[in-house]
C-alpha cells in the first residue's frame, strides 16, 4: 500500500469518526447548555458565535433546547453532507483512484457545500436568535442576521474549489482522449 493510500485511509477513518461525533456533540451541547454538565463550553471546546445570555433572560426550557438542537442539527447536516463527500473522496484515494471524473464531481459538490454552509449559517443565526429569545417578553425578542468576513472568505474558497473541480474534469477528459489515441 502506497503512502497516499495509507494516509487516505487514516483521514477517511478520522472523517468517519467526525461524522458521528458532530451530531452527538450538537445534541449534548443543547441538552447541557447553561447547566453544570456543560463541559464543552467550560473546557473551551465550543465557542459560540452568539451569547446565549444576551438573547434570553430566562433559563432555557426543554422546548427551547429541543428547537435549538433541531436548528443546529439542520445546519450541521450541511457539514455532514460535506463529510460524506470527503469520506467517498478519500476512499477513492485509498483505492488508488486519484485522477478520476468521479473525484472531480466530488470536488464540485464540496464547492457547492461551502455556499450552502454560508447560506445555512445566515439562516441559522436568525433562527437561533428567534428560538432563544422567543420566551422573552414582547418587545425584547430578537431576530439577528449576520454576514461576517469569514463568510465572504468561505464563498471565495467555494469558487476556488469549483474552479479546481472544473480543471480536474478537463484534465480527465484530455487524459481520456490521449489514452484512446494510437
Amino acid at each position: 500500500m502506497s503512502n497516499i493510500q495509507k494516509q487516505s485511509r487514516r483521514v477517511r477513518l478520522f472523517l468517519q469518526l467526525l461524522f458521528f461525533v458532530i451530531p452527538a456533540g450538537v445534541v449534548y451541547f443543547w441538552l447541557t447548555a447553561q447547566t453544570e454538565f456543560d463541559l464543552l463550553t467550560k473546557a473551551g471546546v465550543i465557542q459560540l458565535s452568539f451569547n446565549i445570555d444576551s438573547l434570553t433572560q430566562l433559563n432555557l426550557s426543554y422546548t427551547t433546547r429541543l428547537l435549538a438542537a433541531f436548528a443546529s442539527l439542520l445546519v450541521a447536516s450541511i457539514v455532514l453532507y460535506a463529510l460524506s463527500i470527503l469520506i467517498r473522496l478519500f476512499r477513492n484515494y485509498e483505492n488508488g483512484n486519484i485522477f478520476t471524473q468521479e473525484n472531480a464531481r466530488y470536488y464540485q459538490k464540496l464547492g457547492y457545500c461551502l455556499f450552502y454552509w454560508v447560506a445555512g449559517g445566515v439562516i441559522y443565526g436568525g433562527a437561533i436568535s428567534v428560538i432563544l429569545s422567543f420566551n422573552n417578553p414582547p418587545g425584547e425578542r430578537i431576530l439577528s442576521l449576520g454576514f461576517a468576513g469569514i463568510d465572504f472568505l468561505t464563498i471565495v474558497l467555494g469558487f476556488l474549489v469549483l474552479i479546481i473541480s472544473w480543471v480536474m474534469k478537463e484534465a480527465y477528459q484530455i487524459a481520456d482522449e490521449n489514452s484512446q489515441t494510437i
